[in-house]
């Protein structure tokens, strides 16, 4: 991961009084949370404890667990009560905030969280943009002619 940092898995807030912003993940756990001198992962949100919940890269994954928080945390619309695995386009929600997480190395969203179907041999699929029509050309009403009368006839 070090070697290819766009690879660090990301939670970006989609929502809440910080949307936009993203945090990179690493292998020491990061606490998240309302307090800077406590929190790794602040978040200006106060609807969260100081010490709200961890992450933590390890080999098997991307861990999540709630620090004991009054309000809970939610993944994917569950409040967690251990130790969670996370996989790429969960929701993780705590307070009034709603944190996407992104893992670039195993990604089957892309950042706006739109699911692709793995392609041939688990390659992303690309998926083509929309061609427009070609330019129309106005229809003229055009005069109708009529056969020339033949010149032996007599009106």
């Amino acid at each position: 991961m070090q070697d290819h940092p766009e690879l660090i898995p990301t939670l970006r807030v989609a929502d809440g009084p910080m949307r936009g912003t993203s945090f990179r993940l690493s292998r020491v756990q990061q606490v998240i949370g309302r307090a800077a001198a406590i929190a790794d992962i602040v978040l200006q949100d106060p609807h969260l404890s100081r010490r709200h919940a961890a992450v933590q890269v390890t080999d098997d994954g991307v861990s999540l667990v709630d620090l004991g928080s009054t309000n809970g945390t939610w993944l994917n619309d569950r409040r967690i009560t251990g130790t969670e695995w996370l996989a790429d386009g969960d929701v993780v929600r705590m307070g009034r905030s709603e944190l996407r997480f992104s893992d670039p190395g195993v990604a089957r969203t892309d950042p706006v969280g739109f699911r692709f179907d793995a392609g041939p041999q688990g390659q992303r699929m690309t998926v083509p943009l929309p061609v427009p029509p070609a330019p129309r050309r106005p229809v003229h009403d055009e005069p109708t002619r009529s056969a020339p009368a033949p010149a032996d006839a007599h009106p």
